[in-house]
């Protein structure tokens, strides 16, 4: 039996594609993150979702082709005696493959920015909010007294603000 080499040809032309598409879109992803453009990020996510849906079904196909042709579903396919001998299948395989090293390189370095944008995000909450501070304010007594992670401000407003008040009600 004789594999169709064109349909094979067809399907990973296609998927390479769809996989350059989607690294296109990684690409403006990251410059959308650069420049803090949200709403392109929120178009930017809408196509990709879709982007990735057409993949996924595309290679869904391609592997059920494949295993209904009776092709191992990994690089051993190359090895068929009909695919080894269509030197474009292994050139369409090879740049199938790389693009996908692309896709994922560039997918963590994606990962990488929005956790640390995330991380200097609640970093900043923090300070905000007067978690990283741990004031050691003095009690009436010249104590210094530890206050609770992130009520330093707060207490220290009230304290202000109860000292003044009581010490003209005397």
């Amino acid at each position: 039996m004789s594999t169709d080499i064109a349909q094979f040809a067809a399907f990973l032309q296609t998927e390479l594609e769809l996989t350059t598409g989607i690294h296109a879109i990684l690409e403006q992803e990251r410059d959308a993150l650069a420049n803090n453009d949200l709403q392109g990020l929120q178009t930017l996510q809408q196509e990709k979702t879709l982007c990735l849906r057409q993949l996924q079904d595309h290679a869904e196909q391609r592997l059920l082709w494949m295993k209904a042709s009776g092709l191992p579903q990994s690089a051993q396919c190359l090895q068929h005696p009909d695919i080894a001998a269509a030197a474009n299948i292994r050139l369409l395989w090879s740049n199938l493959e790389n693009q996908y090293k692309q896709n994922q390189k560039l997918s963590v370095q994606l990962s990488d920015i929005v956790l640390h944008a995330r991380h200097r995000t609640l970093q900043k909450l923090k300070i905000l909010r007067g978690q990283q501070n741990d004031p050691h304010l003095y009690n009436d007594k010249g104590k210094a007294s530890s206050l609770k992670q992130g009520q330093g401000m707060l207490q220290t407003q009230q304290t202000a603000l109860l000292g003044h008040h009581s010490r003209r009600t005397l």
